[in-house]
């Protein structure tokens, strides 16, 4: 099972993100694993697609219509299953999060938002972490999850 933070999948829908082609290769080099989806995907995933939009760079803007049309085809893609919805005691999560901040927040740059999704990654049982963040994955690799750049 792979637990995909933000930065892959809003690239592997956003075209003119710079990291899409490697997040759509590697997306369907793993289509026989499972692709989890979470409470805080919804989230994070879905106010970063909406921040493009207001994004100051106006080549990586999307238009409000762009914007609502991934959201909407991500919300389709997890109720066809293509992301597996899971969800996890947030209670569960934030105490292992807070964990992960006590052995590693001393060392490695882990902002509270990338916290969540690697704790969530824990509660959820997941065999890999796919992220285009360096922090994170190192994050992810010292909580002792198999952490992959595509």
């Amino acid at each position: 099972m792979i637990y995909a933070d933000t930065s892959f999948l809003v690239a592997m829908r956003v075209r003119r993100d710079t990291f899409h082609n490697a997040a759509l290769d590697y997306y369907e080099s793993q289509q026989h694993e499972h692709w989890l989806w979470s409470p805080w995907h919804r989230v994070e995933v879905f106010n970063s697609i909406r921040q493009l939009v207001t994004h100051p760079d106006s080549a990586r803007r999307l238009r409000p219509q762009e914007a609502k049309a991934l959201i909407h085809r991500l919300e389709t893609d997890v109720r066809l299953e293509y992301f597996m919805h899971l969800e996890a005691d947030w209670r569960d999560v934030l105490r292992t999060a807070n964990e992960i901040s006590v052995g590693q927040g001393f060392n490695l740059a882990c902002r509270a938002a990338d916290l969540l999704h690697v704790a969530y990654a824990h509660e959820l049982a997941a065999n890999r972490f796919v992220s285009f963040d360096r922090d994170q994955i190192r994050l992810a690799a010292s909580s002792g999850l198999k952490a992959t750049i595509p």
